[in-house]
């Protein structure tokens, strides 16, 4: 066994490196970037190097208020929501300008990697609807106002109409969202998938 490879060496990162590598994985997308500079804010790092945007999904995260107990569970579950951003930003991709049939590839040498932009967004519109289908009726106009839509919890109080007291109806929502995120934590490929 004298041509046995040697197993390659691994540095071990410094706890303040796995840190500033989840921070980055965190970090504000160019989607939410770009709506805080439309609703007119200018996002700002701290002295943690964390970005801060005034974005109820994302303060939701900042506050723990998605897992108050457990730190990693909040992280988790804003990870599910900004894959299903992410995954609503692609749905809408066919709605973008059409290109003039006389300029097909003079952009470049041969095919693009990947799928057309129309087939990415037929899949992402699938993955939509088996979100849907997953969380329900009751949860899903709150996922989509609040993860998707940037809203509150205070605005979608008028989804819980049978609860009269102000603080129980946002108990609800924030009962509502965790557990649909929970739900959608396979589906957005987050967490491991379970069986139906």
């Amino acid at each position: 066994m004298s041509g046995a490879r040697k197993p390659a060496k691994r540095t071990r990162k410094s706890p303040q490196e796995l840190l500033d590598a989840v921070q980055e994985r965190l970090d504000a997308t160019p989607e939410r970037l770009a709506r805080a500079r439309e609703s007119g804010q200018t996002p700002t790092r701290d002295a943690d190097r964390t970005r801060r945007i005034i974005d109820p999904f994302d303060a939701m995260r900042a506050n723990r208020v998605l897992a108050p107990h457990d730190s990693k569970l909040n992280d988790i579950r804003w990870l599910v929501g900004e894959s299903l951003r992410r995954t609503h930003q692609r749905a809408r991709l066919d709605q973008l300008r059409a290109v003039a049939p006389d300029r097909f590839g003079s952009t470049g040498f041969g095919p693009r990697p990947g799928l057309p932009q129309s087939e990415t967004a037929l899949f992402a519109r699938d993955k939509l609807r088996e979100a849907e289908d997953r969380v329900g009726p009751h949860a899903w106009p709150i996922v989509t106002r609040i993860v998707i839509e940037g809203a509150g919890v205070r605005d979608c109080r008028g989804f819980i109409p049978e609860l009269a007291t102000p603080w129980r109806a946002d108990a609800v929502v924030s009962d509502r969202l965790r557990v649909a995120l929970d739900i959608l934590g396979g589906l957005m490929g987050v967490t491991a998938r379970r069986g139906k």
